[in-house]
């Protein structure tokens, strides 16, 4: 009996002896042949799958980082960032089981997007391209999928990296777009100032490249507000030295996404900015509406200024701007003949033109969710044969697609949205506030911001592309899971 166990023992020994050597020699063949990049990224999906084992929760910073670059890689019919939210929806299912309980969370936001959603499942009765149809729905289900699963794997102690995540890829995007602008790395269509290019970062256009960085800009604006208000009333040195560094992260991310969205020369992404930004100063500041009404007083009489003397305005900015007027309806711009200058002018009203005969089609239910570039052909104004995709006005878009329910459910999400994020910083100002909460009213007020620029961007354009529909509810979810958490901590200081 006991030279068995000795027996079995060494057979053991021996069989792992061998696997170790198998292993070595198996691993010494792959350096040797396989190429470096695929060694890389070997290396880095095993040392990313370790640590989400470990902390599922990563997966959220790793997908807000990048959604970006993830939205446009396709893996077959799906894209990166498909299989990312796949993988995390899994991570939060095998963590739930671990502990044996699977929970959602359900935010007052919920019910007004699963009835948008149910307005575009009505509107596929009306589509031509099925396929079409239903990824547009399917892709509203993702953030209501999002809004749900994340907020339960997050906690107070790792919101704030999936911020940084969100901000790093917006950092990440703009410093590619200055690269792109400086040494003019782009097709010849986008050269501006004779010596520049419109930066489109890895968006290949430069409209939602400037929606993205739009996305984000209010959150690291208000973000910086908050670490400078922090040393304002800090006394001590050892209190300041970590809102010294946030005050740096936060306020070079401002700066870096500035630089960024200004290279993108997106005339929509610096109105959506600026109002973003007026939001933003306007709920931090005190004495923010006294500026501001100093700033409009400025604005105006610059406006003025220039108009008696175009000499004082910089020529490229005069000519980025004069078109303006034409977007809102204020010059009857389809009856101009179609020059270089007037070209992107007159082709986005073009396309809301065909939006709005595509709606006279069906009023109530609209021609089916994406499905804008299919009927397309039946209802475009002569000389403008190419669908663009989108109506470049996510308004009319719906319209077109929608009909008057779909748009009606929409707006609805979008205020009541608003009228959350409204209360939850009320409620969180009639107190005094602790330090963690002082942050998050600074990071409800940049996701306020955010929604500004996006309502005032998709005037222009449909920034629910590549990704950033997934980026706003994630921007959404930092604060669906905080209120639990600030009754467990109201006595933090």
């Amino acid at each position: 009996m006991h030279s068995s166990l000795i027996f079995d023992k060494y057979k053991d020994n021996h069989l792992l002896w061998w696997g170790n050597v198998v292993g070595f020699v198996g691993l010494a063949l792959l350096l040797t042949v396989a190429p470096l990049p695929w060694l890389m990224l070997l290396l880095g999906g095993s040392v990313a799958g370790l640590l989400v084992i470990r902390w599922p929760w990563l997966i959220w910073p790793a997908l807000g980082f990048a959604l970006p670059v993830a939205s446009s890689v396709k893996v077959g019919p799906l894209t990166v960032t498909d299989l990312l939210l796949g993988l995390a929806l899994m991570l939060w299912f095998l963590d739930g089981v671990r502990q044996r309980t699977l929970r959602f969370s359900f935010s007052p936001l919920m019910p007004y997007l699963l009835l948008f959603v149910g307005a575009q499942t009505v509107a596929l009765w009306g589509a031509r391209d099925l396929g079409e149809a239903a990824r547009e729905v399917v892709k509203w289900l993702e953030v209501g999928l999002v809004l749900l699963v994340a907020p339960q794997m997050l906690t107070k102690q790792t919101v704030p990296w999936l911020v940084t995540a969100l901000l790093a890829g917006g950092v990440t995007q703009a410093l590619l777009g200055i690269y792109q602008f400086i040494f003019r790395i782009g097709p010849e269509w986008f050269i501006v100032l004779g010596r520049f290019m419109r930066a489109s970062g890895s968006f290949r256009q430069p409209n939602p490249y400037a929606g993205y960085l739009g996305l984000c800009l209010p959150v690291a604006a208000s973000l910086a507000l908050w670490a400078g208000q922090e040393l304002w009333h800090k006394a001590k040195p050892a209190r300041q030295s970590g809102h010294w560094l946030w005050a740096l992260i936060y306020g070079g991310a401002t700066g870096v996404i500035s630089l960024g969205l200004l290279a993108s020369w997106s005339r929509g992404g610096w109105l959506g900015a600026a109002l973003g930004l007026a939001v933003v100063v306007i709920l931090s500041m005190r004495r923010a509406a006294v500026f501001s009404a100093f700033a409009a007083v400025l604005i105006a009489g610059g406006l003025l200024l220039g108009s008696a003397m175009p000499q004082w305005i910089p020529a490229p900015l005069t000519a980025r701007l004069q078109d303006l007027p034409a977007y809102f309806g204020l010059s009857d711009v389809l009856s101009q003949p179609v020059t270089d200058e007037n070209f992107a002018v007159l082709e986005r009203v073009a396309h809301w033109a065909a939006a709005l005969r595509m709606w006279d089609q069906a009023p109530w239910f609209g021609v089916g969710p994406g499905n804008y570039a299919v009927v397309y052909p039946e209802v475009r104004l002569p000389l403008w044969e190419e669908p663009l995709g989108h109506a470049h006005n996510i308004y009319l878009n719906l319209l077109a697609e929608s009909g008057l329910f779909g748009l009606a459910a929409f707006l609805l999400f979008w205020a009541v949205t608003i009228g959350w994020l409204w209360r939850q910083i009320g409620e969180m100002r009639r107190t005094q506030p602790a330090a963690f909460t002082r942050w998050r009213i600074a990071l409800n007020i940049g996701i306020l911001g955010v929604i500004a620029h996006l309502s005032l961007h998709n005037l222009f354009d449909n920034l629910f592309v590549q990704g950033m529909y997934l980026h706003i509810a994630l921007w959404l979810s930092t604060l669906v899971g905080y209120t639990g958490w600030e009754h467990a901590n109201q006595h933090e200081v």
